[in-house]
């Protein structure tokens, strides 16, 4: 039944991306995969009873996004079936589809078919995607594929920067392995991982394959971590002509893998970057980000919250994005030698700038995705300071605006929020973030990060268990904690009286037991609203820590910003002029570890 198209899939042909079904160990949601059919998985195939549609979000085919960083002369389908189907082809633009082509296929064993929609092409269509129809069908497999005279020669060094996160690290490693052993076009010779050990508690033995090599590290943080599988991937000698940075705690289904080496097989420029989506494993189908938009002010995630099963989500078209994650973010290897290594900041928008600094073509296209991992409600102190230092750095050697009133505004804002939480241990870790990246380039290119990442954890207060808990008379208490989260705010008042801190304690709530309890992550202010005992609780954990309003720190911090806030603005201008001026020699990477 391939007839003529069967020549097509020879050297000439790449395929762009299989049809995937989902999986109990990585996604069990049928919904992302194929929608309306009776039958359902069995044994890595799909019993068709009636009609399978694939406008999914990992099924359907992003035309558009493909023809613009592509260029291929011919598209096709090829599905391995076996009954009696009506197969249709349908394009999307905007709201509208349209019918592009009907047949019949009638398999009477396993067969082979090529269907040849290389005429879409010609459309202003979105996306493509197929159904099929059977009274009683199997669909084993399926893909899209193209033909070109030429195709680019891809040798991927894939990173993964892991700090005492086993399990999650070999559940990752155990699916790619499996995956890259049970298909036949990634291989050892064009695909590499470097897996970096932060914590040194990985086992050679366990991690090294024909596909892996293990990199003990000092821990360096993710900057440095991914620096240093970056750099050894470059001094390997395997002519990697792509890097892709992963994280070790994502939910990854290997096709990811091949999608983008399809794309970098048909790129039309070198220099194009892929992004991946970042799906929250919490439910698997709420999109967190398409990638991003960083403005020199803040950042906007594009299409967070979306819900990928339903139709319109699946064929959305967002606005071009500045910036993609390192949770998966494949990019040239030679943006070292054109632009340098990632700066060391140890955690937290070295992503943002490395892509600013680097990237001027980032495709994200849907279908091309991992779960992680919600960040909305996870805790650590800690990095406040590196969330508020590595912003300014990051306005400072990016051609964006620097915008010196809005950096003290931030400040303010900032040390008051964490004032006003009772976590003045907080309000001094923003402060010195502030403080340190006016002591200038030389003294950020110098830090001991380890060293300061130890000294900012313990700068912060401890979590302690619901028995250490009980030495500071508080316990965790449900009703306290429900009515935390449904606490209705009361605005005038908390403003006249800057959130309680002017009113005289004698008329502050009566707690029962003497203490109130807020959520250690998404609290509000009006939580704190005339309470002067708090629990932060992390239910998750079941750990928190307490504190007590104190108003002479009120006064203390409103003192301290003034001088603060002034040196700033009478500083920032000299200081950020020299993170620009020295970018280069903050972008060197020297190996210190061994």
């Amino acid at each position: 039944m391939l007839h003529l198209q069967q020549l097509k899939m020879s050297s000439e042909s790449n395929i762009l991306r299989n049809i995937i079904f989902p999986k109990e160990n990585i996604c069990p949601k049928t919904e992302l995969y194929y929608r309306t059919v009776s039958g359902g998985i069995s044994e890595n195939k799909l019993n068709i009873r009636g009609t399978a549609v694939f406008d999914t979000y990992f099924n359907s085919f992003p035309l558009g996004k493909y023809l613009e960083y592509c260029i291929f002369s011919g598209l096709y389908l090829k599905l391995k079936v076996c009954g009696i189907f009506n197969l249709r082809i349908f394009g999307v633009n905007s709201d509208e589809e349209t019918l592009v082509l009907e047949k019949n296929i009638n398999a009477q064993g396993i067969t082979e078919d090529v269907t040849d929609i290389s005429g879409c092409m010609e459309n202003d269509f979105s996306h493509i995607y197929f159904s099929l129809e059977s009274e009683n069908g199997i669909l084993y497999s399926g893909n899209f594929y193209c033909t070109a005279d030429n195709f680019k020669d891809i040798n991927t060094a894939v990173v993964i920067c892991t700090f005492r996160r086993e399990k999650f690290l070999l559940r990752n490693h155990i699916e790619i392995c499996e995956y890259l052993e049970n298909q036949d076009i990634l291989n050892k010779d064009n695909i590499h991982f470097y897996i970096v050990d932060n914590g040194r508690t990985l086992d050679k033995d366990v991690i090294e394959n024909a596909y892996t090599t293990l990199v003990p590290n000092n821990n360096t943080g993710g900057s440095g971590g991914f620096t240093r599988g970056y750099y050894e991937a470059l001094h390997s000698g395997k002519n990697y002509t792509n890097i892709l940075f992963m994280d070790d705690d994502i939910v990854l289904d290997g096709e990811m893998l091949l999608r983008v080496y399809g794309i970098l097989r048909t790129a039309k420029d070198k220099d194009t970057a892929v992004g991946g989506v970042m799906i929250k494993l919490s439910d698997f189908i709420t999109q967190h980000e398409a990638g991003a938009i960083w403005n020199g002010k803040k950042l906007t995630s594009l299409g967070n919250g979306a819900d990928l099963t339903k139709r319109e989500n699946v064929f959305s078209e967002y606005p071009k994005c500045n910036y993609n994650a390192w949770w998966f973010y494949c990019f040239p290897s030679d943006w070292q030698s054109k632009y340098g290594y990632p700066l060391q900041f140890f955690i937290k928008e070295d992503d943002i700038e490395y892509s600013l600094r680097c990237a001027e073509k980032i495709t994200v296209m849907s279908g091309i995705a991992v779960w992680h991992d919600d960040f909305e409600g996870k805790y650590d102190g800690f990095q406040e300071y590196y969330i508020k230092r590595n912003e300014l750095i990051l306005t400072s050697v990016n051609d964006q605006k620097p915008y010196p009133f809005f950096q003290v505004e931030k400040l303010v804002k900032c040390v008051m929020r964490q004032v006003v939480y009772q976590r003045y241990f907080l309000a001094d870790i923003v402060i010195r973030a502030y403080d340190d990246y006016l002591k200038g380039w030389e003294n950020f290119r110098n830090t001991d990060t380890e060293k300061l990442n130890i000294e900012l954890m313990n700068s912060c207060q401890s979590l302690l268990t619901d028995d250490e808990l009980k030495e500071y008379n508080v316990y965790f208490d449900k009703d306290k904690y429900e009515y935390a989260l449904n606490e209705q705010k009361h605005l005038l008042r908390q403003i006249l009286t800057f959130n309680g801190y002017f009113i005289p304690k004698c008329f502050y709530k009566k707690d029962k037991d003497g203490f109130s309890i807020v959520p250690l992550a998404g609290c509000k202010f009006i939580n704190f609203y005339r309470h002067k005992k708090i629990l932060h609780y992390d239910i998750s954990r079941k750990k928190g820590f307490v504190t007590e309003m104190k108003n002479s720190l009120f006064w203390k911090y409103c003192f301290l910003l003034l001088g603060k806030s002034i040196k700033f603005l009478l500083k920032y201008p000299s200081v950020r002029k020299g993170y620009k001026k020295h970018l280069k020699e903050l972008s060197d990477f020297s190996l210190t570890d061994e």
